[in-house]
């Protein structure tokens, strides 16, 4: 009975430690047997990729906008241009002008455009009697229409057309110039054409009183600057007026000596 004993002790011994010294992976049945990819704990290019942005912390300011010529909506606006030179041995002469223009939006050509119609009719002093001028209607009237893009101010095309003392001039088709374009240049009847805010350095000379056709602004703040061939401009803006009251140059393409031309405001709406 004791060796039986020994004996199953000695086969349960030699199991035991057959199963230590033996492969210590588990047996999977053969039926569920499949691959198993490891996953990848490395934190590298996909990591960094699911990375947020650093955040960009941008600094606004506040400026104080510059001042305006033309400020503000308006459909038309009227001047009363003096346009005078010296042409010796003659004493100095001057020429009248009346000057509407219109804004309105428009289609051009199948492009959405603004309009803008100038109906100008010139004027001649007849006489003078103490310092009294006479001004009559010579019968002179030109209306120039120009088109230009509504979003780039790009110039579409013009033309001009007229009467002289009644007899109607042939229409003139305008082609593309950049002093229609660039409004530091010279153009147009008016000078500035169009009538958009002007593309030059303005110095701030202080107010002073101004009287025009339109009225008497005590307030009129005159700001000085330069068109991009050099001659000298000067505007004359009221607070709520949308157009400069007065502006004046001296137009270098007229012949005789220091020709000046002066425009007033007539009214606006």
């Amino acid at each position: 009975m004791m060796m039986k004993i020994i004996t199953i002790l000695l086969v349960i011994t030699a199991i035991f430690f057959a199963g230590c010294i033996g492969s210590d992976k588990p047996v999977i049945p053969e039926q569920v047997q499949q691959t198993i990819t490891p996953v990848s704990t490395s934190y590298g290019t996909a990591a960094m990729t699911l990375a947020p942005h650093p955040v960009t912390t941008v600094q606004a300011t506040t400026t104080e906008p510059p001042i305006r010529i033309f400020n503000g909506e308006y459909h038309w606006v009227e001047y009363r241009e003096n346009s005078s030179v010296t042409m010796p041995p003659n004493p100095r002469s001057s020429w009248i002008y009346n000057h509407r223009l219109e804004r309105s939006t428009d289609i051009f050509k199948g492009t959405p455009a603004v309009h803008y119609k100038t109906t100008t009719i010139s004027y001649s002093p007849e006489c003078c009697i103490n310092d009294i001028v006479t001004i009559t209607k010579d019968g002179s009237v030109y209306v120039e229409d120009t088109w230009f893009d509504a979003s780039t101010g790009r110039y579409l095309g013009g033309t001009l057309s007229g009467t002289i003392k009644g007899t109607a001039r042939p229409t003139e088709v305008m082609p593309e110039d950049k002093s229609l374009i660039d409004t530091g240049s010279y153009g147009g009847w008016m000078g500035i054409m169009p009538f958009r805010e002007v593309n030059m350095t303005l110095t701030d000379r202080g107010t002073e009183s101004m009287t025009v056709p339109a009225g008497t602004y005590p307030d009129a703040r005159k700001l000085t600057g330069k068109f991009h061939d050099g001659t000298s401009i000067t505007f004359w803006v009221a607070p709520g007026v949308p157009v400069p009251v007065r502006y004046e140059f001296s137009n270098k393409y007229l012949d005789g000596e220091d020709p000046l031309e002066v425009f007033e405001l007539k009214g606006w709406g």
